[in-house]
């Protein structure tokens, strides 16, 4: 996938309106089932969870910008700072 400014209609983007409404709801979906959940965790266990989350980003984030991060690696730096 290519950078948004990079598209041969930028700024003028357009999208699939359908499309998007259903992954929205897919996403606000799972984020409530997210958070319910999260309520039946221990206090360590939610702070072990969010850090497991952060790493995945931080890998997510390297592959979209073309940069193959190590996930333990990611994890094991964001566990010392």
């Amino acid at each position: 996938m290519d950078w948004n400014w990079r598209q041969a209609k930028w700024p003028h983007l357009t999208w699939n309106e359908r499309k998007l409404r259903r992954a929205e709801a897919l996403f606000a979906q799972g984020a409530g089932v997210s958070i319910g959940a999260s309520k039946h965790l221990s206090d360590d266990e939610r702070e072990g969870l969010s850090v497991e989350l952060m790493s995945q980003e931080a890998v997510d984030t390297s592959a979209i910008e073309g940069e193959a991060l190590d996930r333990d690696s990611v994890h094991h730096r964001s566990a010392t700072i």
